[in-house]
């Protein structure tokens, strides 16, 4: 008698085990046919923006543009407004809010830079 317990326990747990698979794929979504193939989006380049900046902030990239071209690293203008855009990221939050506050309201000049 002590033999057939530990089978029946093993049956009991066999079925159990039987239950959880039937009920795991009951769960699933049905399998695709083979035949159809499901069109697949081509990624987005990213989304366009225009920007307006002031002459003097564009002849700052102009000019940083024209450095890194010397140093043979051609670029592009939104390539260095994206760069820097990584870069503000990773700068503290109160160096942050001081460029904000100097963009918002800048110190007035006290002569006129050409």
């Amino acid at each position: 008698m002590s033999s057939a317990a530990p089978l029946s326990s093993a049956a009991a747990i066999l079925a159990a085990a039987k239950e959880l698979k039937l009920r795991r794929l009951a769960a699933m979504p049905p399998p695709e046919p083979i035949g159809k193939v499901k069109k697949t989006r081509k990624p987005t380049h990213g989304v366009r923006c225009r920007l307006r900046i002031p002459h003097s902030e564009y002849r700052e990239l102009v000019k940083l543009k024209k450095r890194l071209a010397k140093r043979g690293l051609p670029s592009k203008k939104g390539q260095l407004v994206r760069a820097g855009l990584l870069l503000l990221g990773h700068v503290d939050l109160i160096d942050l809010k001081v460029a904000i506050r100097n963009v918002i309201a800048p110190e007035p000049l006290l002569y006129k830079v050409k």
